[in-house]
């Protein structure tokens, strides 16, 4: 049976009608970039590519050129390095509990939070906000979502009990888009919550390894397929990876960053009917 889809795609300015059956697509691959497998990396919104890597974290240019590099090894290990905007970077070590910030250069502006002076006991995903100066933090000891302003720490919203009320028991990330929070608990799904950190839906999967979304798009991925999903009629349909071993996927303007063992690929995906 030919099912029409009505997605925004990778246009992003139009709508793209097409019938799954005689839809054919192909992976062009941009440039790649080595990660180590103990390492961290992320891409902002004009695709520099930040990369850990053994104390030290290393900015890219989109072409792949290395423009700035700064020592971090008093940070502690790195978790994640969080793009807030492009003049500002924050990394943040679970081992040390800290949020410290750096700018475009990879300067440090010598400014660190330390969470547990927060009430955050245990802290173990951050992830950036549209909402200036904003980061959520998912306290994993107190199943609690917080989202902390960085410009007055004692201004807050939260999620407590996650697993008491949401019957969450497995985050393994969290990623905020366009006015929603994605939590994805890898044995159950996707919990969406807006802004006031209140549930908006739920969408089962229980084998999905990452995710990412633009607008009202969602990007999974799972074992070795790429779901496209529409969040506002629910249809979707997948492609099968370029590469195997897809782990993380991290989508910036009409490219995917998709990342396997060793390396972090950057795509374009093209369709046609």
């Amino acid at each position: 049976m030919i099912k029409q889809v009505l997605f925004l795609i990778f246009t992003l300015s139009l709508s793209v009608s097409f019938a799954q059956d005689s839809l054919s697509y192909s992976w062009k691959e941009v440039i790649s970039y080595k990660v180590a497998e103990d390492e961290t990396w992320t891409v902002d919104l004009l695709e520099n590519i930040y990369v850990s890597d053994g104390g030290m974290v290393h900015k890219y240019d989109s072409s792949g050129v290395i423009r700035f590099s700064q020592s971090i090894k008093s940070l502690g290990n790195t978790t994640h390095l969080i793009p807030v905007n492009t003049m500002k970077i924050i990394h943040f070590s679970e081992e040390q509990q800290t949020l410290c910030y750096f700018d475009n250069t990879l300067s440090s502006m010598n400014d660190c939070i330390d969470l547990t002076l927060e009430n955050i006991v245990s802290a173990e995903f951050v992830c950036g906000s549209s909402q200036p100066n904003k980061v959520w933090v998912l306290d994993n000891f107190n199943s609690t979502l917080s989202l902390l302003s960085l410009d007055n720490l004692q201004q807050r919203q939260e999620v407590g009990n996650l697993r008491g009320i949401l019957d969450i028991n497995n985050i393994t990330q969290i990623r905020e888009r366009y006015n929603r929070l994605f939590v994805l608990d890898k044995s159950k799904g996707i919990y969406v919550f807006d802004l006031y950190a209140t549930l908006m839906e739920f969408i089962p999967g229980e084998s999905i390894q990452q995710l990412d979304a633009f607008e009202g798009t969602l990007f999974t991925v799972s074992d070795k397929t790429l779901f496209v999903r529409s969040l506002t009629t629910g249809e979707e349909f997948g492609v099968h990876l370029p590469v195997d071993g897809v782990s993380e996927v991290n989508y910036r303007n009409q490219f995917f960053y998709l990342r396997s063992k060793g390396n972090v690929h950057k795509y374009e995906l093209q369709f046609s009917k």
